[in-house]
């Protein structure tokens, strides 16, 4: 009968006479000469061919395995016949220490779902086609490069949906390999681990002409980065020294939620049309003048002007067609266009204005620049 070991669509292709059910990689509990035999094939004694090749798939396949002892690919004897076949190692979990050091995959890899529970290196390792990473779990890796020096030749290098990132020191790709780096998390004493995970994985899209992917990267770089801007703690004091550090903090905030640090043109139109809107308030409560003119003479002219009360029991229609009057005003100034048909009326409506046709010209300069930065891409 077949193992009855199965993961969602995943099904263990191996054929058992086991009273568990379960085949010799999947059973609960083994027999010392199970445990033996298991060791063998790890450890290259036993041909590992008639134990881990799936005929049906044509793949080696390790989905579901617990390795309990250590564990050195390399070592693991594969017939040069399927040595070009894909390796599986989907719902593995290996509580002991894994080592892909110097071997060479010809065919696709796979890692969904895999716990990595011990140290892990894949260093100078080479992937001739894809490698998967999925909703996979590292423990131990954190000081360290597990990539160093790894090289990857595929069309893709997805790592996805981790909940604690590794380090991408030292990797190494073809100029044709798209890097997918998404939905990949690091604790906070790792910021400077993701950002340069990040940074790499801009680098990687921008040699491939991918332009779309590293600004989404570049934009995950700067958050990393501006996380990392904090006061040191000395001698446990805490916020010593925090004012140095305050400027570069406002202004990394700035970056990120008014223009998304160069990559969200819409934040700019948002900051820009709150802005507008509350100058708009602000020069019903200063005052504001209308002027109209009729062959080249001042015909009309009406003031508005209210107080915070007089807003509050002004007919709601009427507030309404003022603020609409005003915001008129604002965004003429906003965007310095000036027609001069409305002025303010007094030396609080001119700073009001002046301050705003500064702020307008600063936004619309970054707005233009992002908007180029985009479309150049």
């Amino acid at each position: 009968m077949k193992c009855k070991w199965e993961f969602g669509d995943c099904k263990c292709y191996r054929y058992t006479d086991d009273v568990s059910q379960y085949c010799l990689f999947h059973r609960k509990f083994k027999s010392e000469k199970e445990k033996k035999i298991i060791a063998n094939i790890f450890d290259g004694n036993i041909e590992a061919g008639d134990y881990l090749w799936n005929k049906e798939e044509k793949i080696y396949d390790f989905r579901g395995i617990i390795f309990n002892q250590n564990v050195n690919i390399s070592n693991i004897k594969i017939s040069d016949l399927n040595k070009k076949a894909c390796f599986d190692f989907s719902y593995a979990v290996f509580n002991k220490n894994v080592y892909f050091d110097d071997y060479k995959f010809y065919s696709d890899v796979f890692f969904v779902n895999t716990k990595f529970n011990q140290s892990t290196s894949f260093e100078n390792c080479v992937f001739i086609r894809n490698c998967t990473f999925d909703k996979s779990e590292f423990v131990n890796t954190k000081s360290r490069s597990i990539f160093c020096m790894s090289k990857f030749l595929g069309q893709e290098f997805v790592f996805k949906n981790i909940s604690n990132g590794v380090k991408f020191d030292g990797i190494r790709f073809s100029v044709n390999t798209k890097f997918i780096l998404e939905n990949v998390g690091y604790d906070k004493n790792r910021y400077i681990d993701a950002r340069n995970a990040y940074r790499i994985a801009k680098n990687q899209s921008n040699i491939i002409g991918d332009y779309e992917e590293s600004g989404k990267y570049y934009y995950k770089e700067r958050l990393y980065n501006g996380k990392m801007i904090s006061p040191p703690i000395e001698d446990g004091s805490k916020g010593k020294k925090y004012h140095k550090y305050i400027f570069s903090k406002i202004m990394d905030l700035v970056s990120k939620y008014i223009v998304g640090y160069g990559e969200k043109p819409q934040n700019v139109l948002f900051f820009s049309f709150i802005l507008i809107s509350i100058f708009a308030y602000l020069y019903m409560l200063v005052g504001i003048r209308f002027n109209a003119y009729i062959d080249c003479t001042m015909n009309y002219h009406r003031t508005i002007e209210y107080s915070f009360l007089d807003i509050l029991n002004l007919d709601f229609k009427d507030f309404i067609n003022d603020y609409f009057q005003a915001w008129y005003f604002s965004i003429v100034t906003f965007t310095t266009v000036g027609y001069g048909d409305i002025i303010p009326i007094n030396y609080k409506g001119k700073i009001l204005a002046s301050i705003e046709m500064f702020l307008g010209v600063t936004v619309i300069a970054t707005w233009t620049s992002t908007v180029v930065r985009k479309m150049s891409r």
